[in-house]
């Protein structure tokens, strides 16, 4: 409940105004209640109007002066009198449920919002590692269903909770008025109810928890499959995927159909129990009537059965509440420990400021994404400023690797990656990483139009925008789109080539003027004639530029001031073109392999 507490606390105020509201909800009932019996007994008892004050609870004794002045103007118009006036104290009651209603409702709304604000900034904060190891669909699963589960199950019933335990503190100070003795055998039946439905409740919290995980795993299994469905289709695998989510789906529905029967089993049992209480009620306060004990009169019997009818439903509503909230402490659990996963560090620092002097240098790096599984063994080079350093290799041999390194979306296993003889990891990250233009093999755009996915994060300089385009040979295509810059381009740049969608990423890395260009792969999804134009554009961008080129066709990087071949992540051969060349190894085969003249 640490969880919950921690993100309803700015909201005290409000949670105040809203047990104000419950209590005289709650009050106006009590008072309506208690009235009548104590209003048709001076209506039609014998000599009782000219009766001092008679004994009573307290409301109808407060109210008493008011019922014989009504009855002063005749029967008739005192009963359309007191209608009236249950009329307005049951309107009172209605007026005040309404606006605790409204208030908790807000609460509720508020403490949602920021809930998944918080998991959208820490889903942003995560380092890439995190989304190495754990799979998309969980992490979406706790924005979408855990959010739902938790705002039905935990913040609907602590709602429930306040409204029961101030209804039933309230009814009980005025059972316990009208008649102490007949209170105290409710109280005394009811650690039994509370024992029965604990004990059916207390397994809820981790067949829930294990529906919840059994769900995400189905969302990622849906989000898998989808993505993967040109392969599924090409490989003839429908039928097997379909029988592979139907096992999933018939366990997760087996699951969830056992915790079910223990929520709903909760509510008969209470009502049975409640309807015991009730007769040991009516037995035992009857009892009492009839040996005139504890001055129990027939009214205020009539008055403690009308108060302990009112407690009945608050009281069922605990139970209900109790036994949803063990359900919806996994959906609490879960969103708890996501956000207590830890972040990278990238508030904005104004007292690190950087600039590229002498350059980058790898001191003998290692890297794992798996133990014992190396990808990088024992690295070192250097990358000097204004320079190119290219990056060679067959598939797996780590190349993105170094640039992810760089980009320090991964720490160094062991060994240290240095900018101007220091640390990168000692820079502050949002500093660090304002040095970087960054152009994937898998371009990213946005569903937005082209001027913001240029300019990215800021409100668009046209300008600038333009400048970075035609630097990326992406202006005169974007000219010709139907609204220019401010067209948009579909979800993922669906609405573009795959060569136009690679420029305008190009054109987002340049935007900035960044001091250091990564390009991993950066022309590799373009045809040859947009390759050439984007080439031209690139070794114009690249002078006198910081830059770390990772190619795949190897006539990108003729030019590179430093070419690194790696094999099984170490580097087997370091210089030119020409050199490497000369020395007629790996790089030589890779060459002939693509026919480069």
């Amino acid at each position: 409940m640490n969880f919950t507490r921690r993100h309803i606390r700015p909201y005290t105020l409000r949670c105040v105004v809203y047990g104000a509201f419950m209590v005289l909800s709650v009050v106006f009932t009590m008072a309506t209640a208690l009235s009548v019996a104590d209003f048709l007994k001076i209506l039609f008892g014998e000599g009782d109007m000219g009766m001092g004050v008679p004994s009573g609870n307290l409301i109808s004794q407060a109210l008493q002066g008011l019922y014989v002045w009504l009855i002063g103007f005749g029967t008739r118009k005192a009963l359309l009198y007191f209608s009236l006036l249950v009329f307005m104290l049951y309107g009172l009651k209605n007026v005040f449920t309404y606006l605790a209603n409204v208030e908790i409702s807000i609460i509720r709304s508020f403490v949602v919002r920021d809930v998944r604000n918080a998991l959208f900034r820490k889903a942003m904060l995560l380092p890439m590692p995190y989304f190495h190891k754990n799979r998309q669909g969980d992490m979406l699963s706790r924005f979408s269903n855990d959010m739902v589960e938790y705002d039905e199950n935990i913040l609907g019933s602590l709602q429930m909770l306040a409204t029961a335990v101030i209804s039933i503190v309230l009814y009980l100070a005025m059972l316990l008025y009208i008649n102490a003795k007949l209170t105290l055998v409710v109280l005394a039946a009811l650690p039994i109810v509370a024992f029965v439905i604990s004990g059916i409740s207390r397994s809820l919290k981790k067949k829930s928890k294990d529906v919840q995980e059994r769900q995400s795993f189905l969302m990622s299994l849906i989000q898998e499959t989808i993505e993967g469905l040109k392969v599924i289709k090409a490989y003839t695998a429908i039928e097997f995927s379909n029988e592979r989510f139907r096992q999933y789906n018939a366990e997760y529905n087996r699951r969830r159909t056992r915790m079910f029967r223990r929520i709903y089993l909760a509510s008969p049992v209470s009502d049975t129990m409640g309807n015991i209480i009730v007769i040991l009620v009516l037995l035992f306060g009857s009892h009492l009537v009839f040996n005139h004990d504890a001055g129990l009169t027939p009214e205020l019997f009539i008055s403690f059965i009308m108060m302990f009818v009112l407690i009945i439903p608050p009281a069922k509503e605990l139970a209900t509440a109790v036994s949803q909230m063990k359900k919806g402490r996994a959906c609490a659990d879960r969103l708890e420990e996501f956000l207590n996963e830890k972040v990278e560090d990238e508030s904005v620092s104004h007292n690190d400021s950087i600039t590229i002097n002498s350059g980058f240098e790898f001191k003998n790096v290692c890297f794992s994404y798996q133990e014992g599984i190396p990808v990088l063994d024992n690295i070192s080079f250097s990358i000097p400023k204004g320079k190119i350093v290219a990056l060679v290799g067959s598939s797996g041999s780590g190349k993105s690797t170094i640039a992810d390194l760089l980009t320090r979306y991964y720490a160094p296993t062991s060994g240290e990656i240095l900018l101007n003889d220091r640390r990168i990891d000692s820079i502050n990250l949002y500093t660090y990483r304002r040095l970087l233009g960054i152009v994937n093999q898998d371009t990213l755009l946005f569903n937005d139009s082209v001027s913001r996915n240029i300019a990215f994060m800021e409100v668009p300089d046209m300008r600038r925008v333009e400048a970075a385009a035609k630097i990326a040979n992406a202006h005169d295509f974007i000219s010709n789109l139907e609204q220019g810059y401010n067209t948009n381009i579909g979800d993922g740049g669906s609405l573009l080539s795959g060569g136009q969608r690679q420029r305008i990423s190009i054109a987002r890395a340049l935007y900035n003027d960044p001091q250091f260009l990564i390009l991993d792969e950066a022309t590799s999804a373009l045809d040859t004639e947009s390759e050439h134009l984007v080439q031209q554009a690139l070794n114009s961008a690249i002078q006198g530029r910081t830059t770390l080129v990772i190619a795949h066709r190897l006539s990108t990087i003729m030019n590179a001031d430093k070419i690194l071949v790696l094999e099984k992540g170490s580097i087997i051969e370091s210089g030119t073109h020409q050199e490497l060349m000369n020395l007629g190894g790996r790089y030589s085969q890779l060459v002939k392999l693509q026919e480069l003249k």
